[in-house]
């Protein structure tokens, strides 16, 4: 009788208290809790530290270690349930049993270990509001802090810290975990300083040996962020006269090896215990770092030389540590892109950007500098070639003749060589077989060939010597994956064409310019190669001095060239930033004598045009959009008095053909459909190299197909006027368009991929970003299965207050596209239009 009357929740009495209490500390919270242990320990043991960054305050492993849990951490979550559904003494707003609050802990950790931060916030949450006078309201602040850090919530975040601290009496006991909370939370926001400041007080609250010795790591690393260097090799000792794991005793010796400069005196003594180091055979994984460490030592000591022959051993050593690698091969391209060695140097940016992380900080470092020099050698290479065919083509046929024919005879040598190194290969892969055949059955080095040391060995060298390094993907043989011939081509075959192909004299007549069409094309090319070339060297790698040499040359080789008037005035302003007023001068002499009439000559002459120049770009700018928004309404008339106004008696400026388009369209909306076409061909023929004959020819195309459809007297419909075609069935991808000065679509692409690990794990969702003009950025999610799931996950993350945190939806524009307009609307980069399609058509809101 007083156990059935103690198992009531709706009683406060002494009897029902106990037995909840006991009931659900030891029959659910204490196994609830074991299992979490259980879980954490299995983590905290998986956990991998990637010494090239700041290792994590909380060691907890990634997503995989993290699925790898699920069902201790489910165990812990239904341990929790079951307490507070069986034993919650809620009666009166107020809690009775002493284990509901930590039942709720509980759930929302174990959401946390899952990476369920959405749900795990809500369960903290509601501990700090529900037990706000109860001392487990700190463990609520602390997680919450925890998980919005996790989640790039930085600024939900610091409303919990300002709660934080403002808490009068904090408890001492939780001032080790709440210095590490608040480390964690800096080194995620990295902000380092107040990382530096809150570890500090974590290691000085902190009693556990192994956590100490954790935090002096991260101590030492994060002077290292600061660039204080001194100080991080110095904790970086004190982590190596405390007992820790090897890993971390690797990684302290070799950080301090890099943080010594040649003014400490130590280097010598830190080189003999790195040249020690390297012959130690548990070493052997780690020789890429040493290695790493002995350039890093040799580059301090001036030796140049050295340093890159260990960062190339670093590279050659390598067993799987991306990270360095890509650290070790962006490395020598700082080094050669300094000396300036810049063709070289963008062959190792292209390595390293192949295995560095994007969320690495040096990513964009290394990607806008491959990207520049990719096209400074694609420029480089133009040059070369074009000029040595040009060179040819200007001998005689008999010199041209005997060129080819010597370039022919040494590929029949080469490809006569390489049969014969093929023929000595098969012979010896036979020989080793026939031996291999004669060993016992039993032995390691068996017929089998990956148990064949010898023949294995053949099969990795011809595999080097005639691929090269490659890596592991679909069609892996190409190095140009766009070339792909059609399905079922072999490739033996393939190669025997092609061998043959350069045995044949037309094959190299074929590519030299001898018609004076080719000729010209071929001028053409070399001049816009060095025009872009000098344009990269001056905005892309801030080298002046290679930008005027390349200009200069551009003169020289062409001087009445289809760029004679941009290089001089480009010339101009180089050598007055390099106070170099002599040459200004001549420059300026030059275009003004030569060009009177161009925009240039009167920049130079009249100090006030570029004003006048930028008030009749704003006073059209402001013309166009009146005209468009008549257009837009039907005031068709109205637009066309805008329009004649400017058309006839505005000449040279880039928005006259954007006038004369909307007129040709106005003329579509209001006069017969032959007049239309009549203007529309009239465009073409008189904008033919403007980006808006695109449009102008898709128009006239669409005009054509009516032929025979309507009368020639019929007015065009609007609905052909729609550029972009609704079609909620086919593939979508979802779009942000960054439009705010200094915010890196790195950044954004971070968010969008944390944003998709939370919520989208079970998915394979990639985030890719394009350059969107000269001011902004294009970042997009694709991948979605269905153009349902794409409209979720627009739905889903409209609501959500981290991925668009401090920016508006002019500075971030997103929407979703269909694939099939994708083209479109990155060739016309008009982002006020589509989003006026996107919300008519996707959110059924008309006008603006």
């Amino acid at each position: 009788m007083f156990l059935l009357a103690g198992c009531s929740t709706k009683k406060k009495g002494i009897l029902n208290r106990a037995y909840h209490n006991v009931t659900s500390h030891y029959n659910g919270y204490w196994n609830g809790r074991e299992s979490m242990k259980e879980g954490v320990a299995a983590l905290e043991k998986a956990n991998k530290d990637d010494f090239s960054r700041i290792i994590p305050v909380f060691p907890a492993g990634g997503e995989e270690e993290s699925r790898s849990v699920y069902p201790q951490m489910d165990r812990a979550m239904q341990k929790g349930a079951f307490v507070i559904d069986r034993h919650s003494m809620l009666i009166k707003g107020r809690e009775y049993c002493n284990w509901i609050d930590d039942s709720y802990m509980l759930i929302g950790q174990a959401d946390y270990f899952k990476r369920d931060y959405l749900p795990a916030i809500e369960v903290f949450n509601y501990v700090v509001k529900q037990y706000a006078t109860k001392p487990i309201r700190i463990d609520g602040y602390m997680w919450l802090v925890r998980t919005y850090s996790r989640s790039a919530r930085f600024k939900d975040a610091e409303l919990i810290i300002t709660a934080l601290e403002a808490e009068e009496k904090f408890p001492k006991k939780k001032k080790g975990e709440y210095g590490a909370v608040m480390a964690d939370h800096w080194i995620e926001k990295q902000d380092y300083s107040k990382a530096l400041e809150e570890i500090r007080k974590a290691k000085a609250f902190t009693k556990a040996r192994r956590k100490k010795t954790r935090y002096t790591f991260i101590e030492a690393q994060l002077h290292e962020e600061l660039n204080n260097r001194d100080s991080a090799a110095y904790f970086y000792t004190q982590v190596l006269r405390r007992s820790t794991p090897y890993d971390m005793e690797f990684n302290a010796r070799i950080n301090r090896a890099l943080m010594t400069n040649s003014a400490s005196g130590e280097l010598a003594s830190i080189k003999k215990e790195l040249e020690k180091m390297a012959k130690d055979e548990k070493n052997v994984d780690f020789l890429d770092r040493i290695y790493f460490a002995l350039g890093k030592i040799a580059y301090e000591e001036k030796d140049e030389p050295l340093a890159m022959d260990y960062f190339k051993k670093s590279i050659a050593a390598n067993t799987g540590n991306k990270a360095q690698k890509a650290e070790s091969y962006f490395t020598i391209a700082d080094i050669l892109f300094d000396i300036p060695e810049y063709e070289e140097s963008g062959l190792y940016y292209d390595s390293s950007l192949a295995v560095i992380s994007e969320r690495h900080e040096k990513y964009d470092h290394v990607k806008t500098r491959k990207e520049s020099l990719a096209e400074l050698i694609k420029n480089v290479n133009i040059i070369r070639t074009q000029d040595s065919l040009l060179r040819i083509a200007a001998m005689s046929p008999s010199e041209i003749d005997r060129y080819i024919a010597e370039i022919i005879r040494k590929e029949f040598d080469r490809q006569e060589a390489g049969r014969q190194t093929e023929a000595d290969r098969q012979a010896a892969m036979a020989a080793s077989n026939q031996q291999n055949n004669q060993t016992p059955s039993g032995s390691a080095s068996g017929s089998w060939y990956f148990y064949n040391p010898t023949a294995l060995s053949f099969g990795v060298s011809d595999f080097l010597r005639k691929w090269g390094d490659r890596k592991l993907e679909d069609n892996w043989r190409r190095s140009d994956k766009r070339s792909l011939e059609m399905a079922g081509t072999d490739d033996s075959d393939t190669a025997s064409n092609a061998d043959s192909l350069l045995l044949d004299p037309e094959y190299y007549m074929n590519g030299l310019p001898l018609t004076e069409a080719k000729r010209d094309s071929s001028l053409r090319l070399v001049q816009n190669a060095y025009y872009d070339l000098g344009g990269i060297y001056k905005d892309q790698l801030s080298d002046i001095e290679r930008s005027i040499k390349t200009y200069e040359e551009l003169l020289q080789k062409y001087p009445n060239g289809i760029w004679t008037l941009e290089s001089l005035y480009q010339l101009h302003r180089l050598y007055t930033q390099k106070n170099d007023l002599a040459n200004a001068e001549r420059c300026k002499q030059r275009i003004v004598r030569e060009f009177p009439e161009s925009d240039y000559a009167k920049i130079l002459t009249d100090p006030n045009h570029l004003k006048k120049m930028e008030a009749m770009r704003n006073r059209l700018s402001g013309m166009y959009e009146r005209a468009m928004t008549s257009y837009r309404e039907d005031r068709f008339e109205d637009a066309l008095a805008i329009i004649d106004s400017v058309v006839g008696k505005v000449d040279k400026h880039k928005l006259i053909p954007k006038f004369a388009l909307l007129r040709a369209m106005c003329i579509g909306r209001t006069q017969r459909l032959d007049v239309y076409k009549a203007a529309l061909d009239e465009f073409i023929k008189k904008y033919p190299k403007d980006e808006e004959k695109a449009m102008a020819v898709e128009l006239l195309a669409y005009v054509n197909d009516l032929t025979g459809e309507k009368m020639p007297d019929e007015v065009l419909p609007a609905a052909p006027l729609v550029l972009y075609r609704h079609n909620a069935d086919t593939v979508q991808y979802f779009m942000v368009v960054v439009n705010r000065p200094g915010f890196r679509p790195a950044d954004m692409k971070a968010r969008l991929s944390d944003f998709n690990a939370v919520n989208y794990s079970n998915e394979t969702l990639m985030v890719k970003d394009m350059k969107m003009g000269r001011d902004k950025d294009l970042v997009f999610v694709q991948g979605f299965s269905t153009p349902a799931k794409a409209r979720d996950y627009y739905e889903l993350i409209k609501a959500d207050t981290a991925v668009f945190n401090g920016l508006n939806e002019t500075e971030a524009y997103r929407f979703l596209i269909a694939v099939g307009n994708f083209a479109k609307f990155y060739q016309r980069q008009d982002v006020p239009e589509y989003m006026r399609f996107f919300r008519r058509n996707y959110l059924g809101i008309e006008g603006d």
